[in-house]
């Protein structure tokens, strides 16, 4: 449930001893601590980048003296706080408790009773927490905690307070989709009544399983919330009426909290066998949680620290078994599934003006599909729909409210029982994090598998997700490399990880497209085409466009993993690269040496483009144009099909033509590609023209990664190279046991990036 003290940890903050880790967030470490007295907390400690931010600190205080003032019995309140300290720190009540969204991924749907019970302690607690003067904003499943004398709201103590302006800083999280409110997505005032359009949220994602809005993309589920009416048909006529009262567009229209809780504790009044039970006594929750919430709070807190371990230099000297049930970020409960983008953006700068919520209603009142794209892509016109999918980038702009410590910001949207089909219980992998690095290019922790890590990384929301030879999907926490969970498929995982919503989509190479539990790494369901391989997948709209080794590009729905359409392409047409989809079309090459443009709805061809020799990668659209690569790097448009451009590889002497073109990335009109011999090449995007080449000792086979105006890149020659985006000037080197199995990711100051040494990196960028 908790991991043990590193050597970089602090053993004291304040009066509190540190014991243990529970986990890792955007502004920070959270730490079980104990007080003098022995009494535990959740201490919450700022990194000191963040402390050293003047307007951050300022709110910081502010929003500490307002939590304070919260005092509920359904609330886990601030008990202690020294936001002026070095380090600044805040501690919470420790609630020894089960995350609500995991008890209904596990049990299931609640019966109405125990809905307008859970209901009626979560109305006094927001009764609590904005009678001090703080809205919540966040209210959400991972944000319930359930103990055996009723649920316990946390993290309003971070939560803006009504008073102060939205905290918009690299690493916090900007509400959740599919619990924002309508007022919270288009920039209007937010207060009291979101969290009552939240609170209406979770109660009818306790009574189905899934939330009223149900499932899909964040843009998708945040159109639903402010043009479509919520999905209730399935709640219980007593518990509908409530809940749609909660959802009503217009804040002014829902109830306030007082009559909410005055609804909840006397709906069943008329009805013994639906009335609520009281949560001072027993048989309030459904019996199954009961018992699991029991056994959580019977479970003893650690005392002392554990001792710290010694690393091991090697993979195979000790495997580390890891419970695939890790603890929750502020209070030791399993985290729950993600409803976040897998790679969301950070918004440069903060608008919080009053013409920003204007622009954004008339952004969302567009009517031109959104272009789904690849990083560094310049954004298209978007959509009514399109447009919600840069809300958790941009939404800051409109007075968004941030609900910040999300370690394990996953809110579950399960639709179904997970299969039998369990994680792994062989658990190879050891995990060596030496203190924080301070230099460019240090190595933070390394994770060692069972075999060659030939898949691209993906992080969302503190968690990274990679597949590797040894047959598993593995899930990993972004700040220690500790694992998480592993899934084995019984196949190799060539493929790149997507998530969306609170699943993990990945492509076997014998056993199909897999959407696994990103919570507990069950899989959810299997689609299996003819062919042996399943390409990296991509999901855009509630759908996941994956190609084959059939001949046959599918489009397949991604809750039920149905097949929607599929393509046949012309003989020998494996499909082995990842698509892209960008303004309702989707874009994939094909061993039929042939780049197809098909539209997204139908499956229908718009056109074909005939390469010379193969394709070599997957494509990236921007501005207008497709790039992709095979001996040569090609620019096609991607309305009609027409070539722009194709530039050959450099002559080599010792070889019968040219090099052989990798992958390409685009960024800020720059076309970034490696050969086979040991170059990465600059291009001008819109003329193919050379602006530099950088030079390794070995090829560089997969996509380069762009951030801050860096490109990195790895090599066989077993290095990551960080390169200068402008100069192509080597800025540092990372040297790993062999070559780059890969392409790295980057997120904030991280770079992760697989070896075939068996190992996942996490590098200091």
């Amino acid at each position: 449930m908790f991991d043990g003290l590193e050597p970089e940890d602090p053993r004291q903050v304040g009066r509190y001893r540190i014991v243990a880790r529970i986990g890792a967030g955007g502004m920070g470490q959270v730490y079980l601590g104990r007080s003098p007295g022995g009494r535990p907390v959740a201490l919450k400690v700022v990194r000191p980048e963040l402390a050293r931010d003047l307007d951050f600190r300022r709110r910081f205080v502010r929003e500490v003296t307002a939590a304070r003032r919260v005092n509920g019995a359904f609330t886990a309140g601030v008990v202690d706080a020294e936001p002026d300290g070095s380090p600044a720190w805040l501690a919470t009540v420790y609630v020894s408790g089960v995350p609500l969204g995991e008890a209904v991924a596990r049990h299931g749907p609640w019966r109405a009773e125990h809905v307008l019970a859970l209901g009626a302690g979560l109305a006094e607690a927001l009764e609590a927490i904005h009678a001090a003067g703080v809205v919540h904003r966040d209210l959400k499943p991972s944000n319930v905690l359930l103990a055996p004398d009723g649920p316990r709201v946390i993290d309003f103590g971070i939560s803006t307070a009504s008073e102060a302006s939205a905290l918009t800083h690299t690493g916090m999280t900007i509400g959740t989709p599919g619990f924002m409110s309508p007022e919270q997505l288009t920039g209007r005032s937010v207060g009291p009544a979101s969290d009552v359009f939240a609170l209406g949220a979770v109660l009818a994602h306790t009574a189905v399983g899934i939330g009223p809005f149900g499932t899909g993309t964040p843009h998708a589920l945040h159109f639903r919330a402010v043009y479509e009416e919520p999905d209730l048909d399935a709640l219980p006529p007593k518990l509908r009426r409530i809940v749609a009262a909660c959802l009503a567009k217009e804040p002014d229209r829902r109830p306030t909290v007082a009559d909410l809780l005055h609804r909840l504790t006397t709906s069943g009044e008329e009805d013994t066998a639906e009335a609520a039970p009281l949560l001072t006594e027993p048989g309030w929750m459904p019996d199954e949680v009961d018992r699991l919430v029991r056994a959580k709070a019977a479970t003893p807190l650690p005392r002392n620290p554990a001792p710290t371990s010694t690393p091991t230099p090697t993979p195979a000297a000790v495997p580390t078994p890891t419970a695939p049930d890790a603890p929750a970020a502020l209070h030791g409960a399993t985290p729950e599934p993600v409803r976040t983008p897998a790679a969301p953006a950070t918004p440069a700068a903060t608008d919080t003006s009053p013409a920003a919520a204007p622009a954004l209603h008339d952004a969302l009142t567009q009517s031109a599909d959104h272009a789904a794209q690849s990083p560094g892509d310049p954004a298209p016109p978007l959509s009514r729909r399109g447009v919600l999918l840069a809300v958790t980038g941009t939404a800051a702009a409109a007075g968004l409210a941030v609900a910040v410590w999300k370690t394990s910001d996953r809110d579950s949207g399960a639709t179904g029982s997970p299969s039998a089909l369990q994680p792994s219980a062989r658990k190879p992998t050891r995990t060596t994090a030496p203190p924080a690095p301070r230099k460019p290019g240090q190595k933070i922790w390394a994770c060692y598998v069972g075999d060659e890590v030939k898949t691209k990384p993906t992080v969302a929301n503190g968690v990274v997700y990679f597949g590797s030879n040894d047959r598993n999907l593995y899930a990993l926490d972004a700040a220690t490399g500790k694992e998480r969970w592993s899934l084995d498929t019984g196949s190799v995982l060539y493929s790149t990880s997507v998530v969306v919503g609170d699943l993990v989509y990945v492509g076997t190479y014998d056993n199909g497209l897999y959407a696994v539990d990103a919570e507990t790494g069950k899989k959810r369901w299997v689609f299996a085409p003819g062919g042996s391989e399943c390409a990296s997948p991509v999901v855009v709209d509630g759908v996941v466009y994956v190609g084959s080794g059939d001949e046959h590009f599918y489009a397949v729905d991604a809750v039920t993993g149905k097949k929607i359409w599929s393509f046949r392409c012309r003989k020998n047409g494996s499909v082995t690269e990842q698509p892209v989809v960008a303004n309702g079309v989707v874009y994939f090459g094909s061993d039929d040496n042939h780049l197809y443009a098909l539209d997204a709805g139908t499956g229908k061809r718009r056109w074909a483009f005939p390469m010379l020799d193969g394709v070599n990668s997957a494509p990236v659209v921007a501005n207008g144009l497709v790039h992709i690569s095979s001996s040569r790097l090609y620019a096609v448009n991607a309305a009609t099909g027409k070539q722009r451009w194709s530039r050959t590889g450099i002559k080599y002497k010792m070889l019968a033509g040219h090099r052989s073109f990798s992958a390409p990335t685009v960024a800020d009109g720059v076309v970034y590609a490696g050969d086979s011999i040991e170059y990465l090449f600059a291009l001008d995007a819109a003329t193919g023209k050379k602006r530099w080449a950088f030079e390794t000792e070995n090829s560089v086979f997969h996509a380069a990664a762009v951030a801050d105006g860096v490109v990195y890149v790895g090599s066989e020659d077993g290095n990551l190279y960080a390169v200068d985006a402008r100069t192509g000037k080597k800025r540092w080197a990372f040297h790993t046991g062999a070559g780059l199995g890969a392409s790295p990711t980057v997120v904030g100051d991280v770079v992760y990036v697989g070896s075939k040494d068996r190992t996942l990196y996490a590098v200091r960028t």
